[in-house]
């Protein structure tokens, strides 16, 4: 009983945690996310299709940097032990491995951000559409609403684990990437436009 009170406590404070890392990114990141939103509702099939390249190179990096760790940890015992020595600092314990598990999490570190700001934008989308639901016009429940149903969408046993996370999930990370690059997928939108008003001819007045 007490591990299934564990393993029930923690899905729910990592739903409630992912929930509110979205709308905190929605919030105070608005730009990125906005631009992640619009290339979700624009070009999902690209954005799926960036996300999944970079997971695969990320998960290559990883892989190899795996291969190699027990030298690379060596390498950076005798660079640490060379600097505490000459430096004269004290090392911590286990200080090699630490260095090299921090490597690992600056290379999944763009995926990870796409995987937020992407969330952030499928979220702040959700709002969007929910709020012609509503009766009173509310952005911030909208959104919270987003975020909490993506959250807990992912945990949904074989549809959410093998069909929803995949698909949101690649979708959020080419369109977050996307989204931080400042790479908006209606960027070309507006000067066509303009361009198309310009061609309009003048009516003469009477």
């Amino acid at each position: 009983m007490a591990n299934v009170y564990s393993i029930t406590f923690s899905v729910l404070g990592v739903v409630v945690a992912h929930c509110c890392l979205l709308v905190w990114t929605a919030l105070i990141l608005p730009l990125p996310v906005d631009r992640a939103r619009r290339r979700i509702e624009t070009r999902p099939i690209s954005s799926f299709l960036i996300g999944l390249i970079c997971c695969l190179v990320t998960i290559g990096l990883i892989a190899g940097f795996f291969a190699f760790r027990e030298r690379i940890v060596a390498r950076l015992d005798e660079l640490l032990e060379y600097l505490s020595v000459h430096l004269q600092f004290t090392r911590f314990y286990n200080d090699a491995w630490i260095l090299t598990n921090g490597i690992v999490w600056f290379l999944a570190a763009p995926v990870l951000a796409g995987l937020i700001f992407g969330g952030a934008g499928f979220a702040q989308l959700f709002g969007i559409r929910s709020r012609a639901m509503m009766r009173d016009d509310r952005p911030l429940l909208g959104l919270t609403y987003g975020a909490l149903c993506t959250s807990v969408s992912y945990f949904l046993p074989l549809v959410g684990w093998f069909i929803f996370l995949p698909i949101v999930g690649l979708i959020s990370i080419g369109a977050g990437i996307c989204g931080i690059l400042g790479r908006s997928a209606t960027r070309g939108a507006e000067p066509r436009a303009a361009t198309v008003r310009r061609q309009e001819p003048i009516m003469s007045s009477p």
